[in-house]
């Protein structure tokens, strides 16, 4: 009678990016900073419900009334109010609204010139990346406050318009790491057997590519998203970024510098906030970096 043999059992495969999201969500940081930046976002999408103040409408009866841990503070306006009698707490639930746009636009704005310069660079090699290089090369000659100052004042300021001007700053990070992360991988076997069976590059690119680096494009889109809040605080805060009636963090802090001395806590509270959002952030692209780097993996 032969041997009984028993099969070997069945597994089952599972996709990279599920992996990559169960290692995450197993990670502290990724809890505690995407928790906060839940509650910003949360809180900027439904400001108007949760404060019965208009962000920009004027009570000179009510200028300066102290947050409602100090002196004659009231619930009425837990956080005070500034100098033209608008309610501070609900200044800084829009102003959320506003610095995170800004961000996030930013971010697909500068991802999307950095990455597709940066696949084509790694992908193609040759002139194509020499090209790319040298374009990088001038864009790190380049100071990005300094050429945001300059532009801004010279065109002048709006909401599209600074988009549009950090969004073409920020790129450059975007086009080394995937130059980088697509040469490696452009030498790979997978790749090589896609070509020899008549892929076509875009399916390639698409397919084979894009989906291999999205690890560290999602890194490097959670720093850049910090820099970006904070280069939009930067410009507002010297006057050439948001503008009234539009409120943003950076434009608080501007509008309270002269109370320093006097009302502390009418830069410390928006200075807090964006502290937290970027802190948040960087959290959240700290447990990314340990997911998707190979010593995470291990």
């Amino acid at each position: 009678m032969p041997p009984v043999t028993h099969a070997p059992p069945l597994q089952i495969a599972v996709s990279p990016t599920r992996v990559a999201v169960g290692r995450a969500l197993r990670h502290g940081s990724f809890w505690v900073g995407g928790l906060i930046i839940l509650v910003i976002f949360l809180a900027a999408i439904f400001a108007p419900w949760l404060t019965p103040h208009d962000p920009s409408i004027q009570d000179l009866g009510q200028r300066f009334v102290a947050p409602v841990w100090a002196e004659g503070g009231s619930w009425a306006h837990p956080l005070g109010t500034d100098g033209l009698g608008r309610d501070y707490l609900t200044r800084l639930l829009f102003g959320a609204r506003i610095s995170l746009m800004i961000g996030f636009l930013t971010i697909l704005i500068s991802g999307t010139i950095g990455t597709a310069m940066g696949v084509a660079a790694g992908y193609w090699g040759g002139w194509v990346d020499l090209v790319v290089n040298f374009i990088i090369t001038i864009r790190l000659t380049l100071p990005v406050v300094l050429v945001a100052l300059v532009v801004v004042a010279l065109v002048g300021s709006s909401l599209s318009l600074l988009v549009m001007v950090i969004g073409l700053l920020l790129w450059d990070r975007f086009a080394i790491v995937m130059r980088s992360a697509t040469q490696q991988l452009a030498s790979r076997e997978y790749i090589t057997s896609a070509r020899t069976i008549g892929s076509s590059t875009t399916r390639i690119l698409i397919r084979e590519i894009l989906p291999n680096i999205m690890g560290p494009l999602i890194v490097v889109a959670s720093i850049e998203l910090a820099h970006a809040i904070l280069l939009e605080a930067a410009l507002s805060f010297l006057g050439l970024g948001v503008q009234p009636p539009n409120v943003s963090w950076g434009l608080m802090v501007a509008e309270a510098k002269s109370q320093l001395l006097f009302r502390p806590w009418m830069i410390a509270v928006p200075g807090a906030a964006l502290v937290l959002l970027i802190f948040a952030i960087n959290l959240v692209g700290d447990a990314l970096r340990d997911v998707t780097t190979p010593e995470g993996k291990a």
